[in-house]
């Protein structure tokens, strides 16, 4: 898996973006894939003859098993040298996927999962009920935003993370779980049966600049987005839309057959999308087609968001409308991830995913570690990478990383004159009295979890309402 330290472009922190997506999908945050279509999920080929180069491995195994001090399960030995063979590629995005990592990337692929359809907001104190899916198990058992989570299957969650609670939720399609909540001070306990339940990976509004421009905020690519972006400008055609923004930012890759298909809606018949490169013979040649679309284009002008987040299957895509559509990309160089990966199941709990080709742009380009360079380079405000805040209180003397945040983000909002260095003093405190004034808040000068969570959401505010990328882009698709 790619190491997010070493990426050339600066991150935006999700809480700061807001798109309101299930974003968390790619893969817990699995930087560039793109799962190869038609072959994803074939079985590994079957050994019936041990080569001569792993008879020595064959006779570890054996001798292990055979004289080892304590007993290791077969399943263990056989993994290990699974993940030693892959490790030997040298290669970050070919690995062995067991247990919760196979799940996770499984879910993250059909962007489905066995769960109730309710999404869960840490305050930092409790758990709540955020919102609740239409039609799901949790819409039909009542459960109601602001119910507070204590407990699931009688395991109290108190204290726990939210990514720890969603955890115990989810589960196989079919079977039950009880959710024990508070409400109103009354502690109520319901049983729900796990449903098949669909993320949207498809975000979409009309531009708060022009309404004639609609935006569509694709988080990552998997089995149903290819329909969900089909509906998104179906749905901003009606609102009035004339041209479109594809905002790929932050976007890691996904599904290559759903990005095909974004294409080639784009794209006129026989335009090139992409060329994927094996070990032998030519480049294979995906084209525009209705086989692809389904028939379903988009006419209208066009402009795409890229940033250093950006990578493979969202990189394709941005190349295949680049160079055969002319269509600008708007922000940073992308990711620049030009290999495509192929998943073969090993077993119920195992799979592999494993580099099988690399890929090269409609004019015959490989970005791998190069990335797209934008049509328009755009910066992003230089306090969007400020981390959040992740203390639920903060209070004078106190010092540490969380009050060097809270201060970055005052500056930003305009109430902080002082040296950000993480020291919560005199100056500090009146910054936030004052930004206590203006949000209509108790003036303590103590950071509580209601002004903490009062000055995260502005600042995200304001980034929505700053984003520079998104104005340039929203220009030029206005243009066209």
């Amino acid at each position: 898996m790619a190491d997010k330290k070493k990426h050339r472009s600066i991150q935006i922190p999700a809480w700061l973006l807001g798109v309101g997506l299930a974003g968390g999908l790619a893969a817990g945050g699995v930087i560039g894939y793109a799962v190869a279509p038609v072959t994803q999920q074939q079985a590994a080929t079957v050994v019936t003859g041990v080569p001569k180069e792993l008879q020595s491995v064959v006779t570890t195994y054996a001798t292990i098993q055979a004289s080892y001090y304590k007993n290791v399960k077969g399943s263990t030995l056989a993994n290990g040298a699974i993940s030693g063979m892959l490790s030997s590629l040298n290669d970050p995005w070919s690995e062995l996927l067991v247990t919760d990592d196979k799940a996770d990337l499984d879910s993250t692929l059909s962007a489905t999962f066995g769960g109730i359809g309710a999404t869960i907001q840490d305050t930092g104190k409790q758990l709540l009920i955020e919102s609740i899916m239409p039609d799901t198990p949790a819409k039909k058992a009542d459960l109601q935003v602001g119910d507070q989570l204590m407990a699931v299957d009688g395991a109290s969650v108190v204290g726990k993370s939210s990514s720890e609670a969603v955890a115990k939720i989810r589960g196989k399609v079919g079977t039950k779980v009880k959710v024990t909540i508070k409400r109103h001070n009354k502690l109520m306990t319901i049983e729900m049966t796990r449903a098949k339940i669909t993320t949207d990976t498809v975000a979409s509004a009309l531009s708060p600049e022009t309404k004639k421009v609609g935006v569509i905020t694709i988080a990552t690519f998997s089995e149903p987005t290819a329909n969900q972006f089909e509906e998104a400008v179906k749905k901003l055609r009606k609102e009035g839309a004339t041209s479109f923004v594809i905002d790929l930012r932050g976007n890691p890759g996904g599904e290559l057959t759903a990005a095909l298909s974004i294409a080639s809606m784009c794209l006129k018949d026989g335009k090139t999308i992409v060329q994927i490169q094996q070990r032998e013979g030519d480049p294979e040649i995906d084209k525009a087609s209705e086989k692809l679309d389904g028939g379903f284009k988009v006419t209208e002008p066009l402009a795409v968001l890229i940033d250093g987040n950006s990578a493979s299957a969202s990189e394709i895509l941005s190349a295949a409308l680049n160079e055969s559509a002319g269509v600008p990309l708007i922000g940073q160089q992308s990711y620049g991830k030009g290999l495509v990966q192929n998943v073969a199941s090993l077993s119920k709990s195992a799979e592999i995913k494993l580099t099988i080709a690399k890929w090269l742009t409609p004019d015959g380009n490989w970005i791998n570690k190069k990335g797209l360079t934008p049509t328009k380079k755009v910066a992003y405000p230089a306090y969007a990478t400020i981390n959040a805040i992740s203390a639920t209180s903060l209070k004078p003397e106190d010092e540490s990383s969380d009050v060097r945040n809270m201060q970055q983000i005052l500056t930003a909002l305009g109430y902080f004159k002082g040296t950000t260095n993480g020291f919560y003093g005199p100056t500090t405190e009146s910054a936030v009295k004052a930004f206590q004034k203006a949000e209509g808040l108790t003036q303590t000068g103590l950071a509580d979890q209601k002004t903490i969570t009062q000055l995260m959401g502005r600042l995200s505010a304001k980034f929505q309402s700053d984003d520079p990328m998104m104005k340039a882009a929203v220009e030029l698709a206005g243009k066209e």
